[in-house]
């Protein structure tokens, strides 16, 4: 079985090299890396760099992190490295933040113009605003899209599946009703599986060999077998990132995650 990581901030985790090791003892085959500005854009090149066909490099610009300065530089940096990079994210609107709507907005709009023209798919930041993030992917015909963690409402979601997109399982996906209830009505046909590291779960801090948690999550709401489970939502993440089928990504070929 094989599992890609499709969201972690892996210029954050610490030891990356150990990280990434526990993450190829654990099935997991790559790890989309996604940038948040300016510095982490580079940060994530840099690695992709240094591993290549194991972390594969997403430039993005948070909604947390929009102060001028450096909206101008990751804006720039973005557009000049869009040949270098599989996606475009993390991105989006947050507007459980004091950042202004309309400055959000503003942005968002033209990282998706960007996105448009190189025909990138997109990973999502969306907290209190899915139905407006949706609004403006179809605005900018983005093709292909992930809204990373969703926990809102399922008339929205309907809407986004209706779309094509997909959304992603984190480990939250164990003990997080609102998630929970999204991943339950979403198609396993739709659904990637991320870490979002090293994002905290329940007080722990997560990597990339956590993925198992969200197969092992999705597994179970599911009711299917880990090998199906693993198997359909490999063939997603190809779909939505346009990944070579035949390319062997990761270091080896004997790597399987524990069974569901």
């Amino acid at each position: 079985m094989k599992l890609i990581d499709t969201h972690a901030h892996v210029e954050e985790i610490r030891d990356i090299e150990a990280a990434l090791s526990r993450a190829r003892q654990n099935g997991v085959r790559a790890i989309v890396g996604v940038g948040s500005d300016f510095v982490s854009n580079q940060k994530i090149l840099s690695l992709s760099t240094q591993h290549p066909n194991f972390i594969l490099p997403a430039l993005g610009l948070h909604p947390w992190r929009l102060d001028r300065e450096n909206v101008e530089n990751a804006l720039s940096f973005i557009e000049n490295n869009l040949g270098r990079c599989l996606a475009i994210g993390e991105v989006g609107l947050d507007f459980a933040i004091p950042t202004p709507r309309e400055d959000q907005e503003k942005v968002l709009q033209k990282i998706l113009a960007i996105a448009s023209r190189g025909k990138k798919p997109v990973l999502l930041h969306a907290r209190r605003a899915w139905g407006e993030v949706l609004e403006q992917l179809e605005i900018f015909g983005i093709e292909k899209a992930v809204f990373h963690w969703f926990s809102g409402p399922l008339d929205v979601l309907k809407r986004i599946l209706d779309r094509g997109y997909f959304i992603s399982a984190t480990p939250a996906a164990g003990y997080s009703n609102r998630h929970r209830q999204a991943l339950k009505e979403a198609p396993l046909r739709q659904i990637l599986l991320e870490t979002d590291a090293p994002e905290e779960y329940q007080g722990k801090v997560s990597e990339p060999k956590d993925l198992i948690l969200s197969w092992q999550a999705v597994c179970e709401l599911k009711g299917k077998k880990g090998e199906e489970v693993a198997a359909t939502i490999w063939e997603n993440s190809l779909e939505v990132f346009g990944l070579d089928p035949e390319k062997n990504y990761g270091d080896s070929d004997d790597l399987n995650p524990r069974p569901c």
